[in-house]
């Protein structure tokens, strides 16, 4: 237990300084592209700042929700079957297409 729970403060505190580091690193970049004075260079610039930018937050996004999955667990869950009570309406395949 005590394993688990070291693991998931250091995914959180790794995905948490990834993230960190991805904002300073696009600030830089836009500090830096505000700088450049030919305007056709600049345009490219802001480009792949956003390209670049888009790329790094879905990592972190990524890499933040699969450290999660991977720590909790429920990486090879099946899918929820539904409940007994739940009443069926009695459609039967095709149905729905005869109007």
């Amino acid at each position: 237990m005590t394993l688990k729970l070291l693991t998931a403060v250091a995914a959180v505190a790794g995905a948490a300084a990834f993230t960190f580091a991805t904002m300073i690193a696009l600030v830089e970049g836009t500090i830096m592209i505000v700088s450049i004075d030919e305007l056709p260079l600049r345009i490219v610039a802001v480009f792949a700042d956003v390209v670049l930018g888009t790329l790094l937050v879905v990592a972190c996004i990524y890499l933040a929700t699969r450290l999660a999955v991977r720590i909790v667990g429920v990486g090879n869950a099946g899918f929820p079957l539904p409940p007994d009570d739940v009443p069926s309406i009695g459609l039967q395949p095709g149905d729905l297409s005869k109007n």
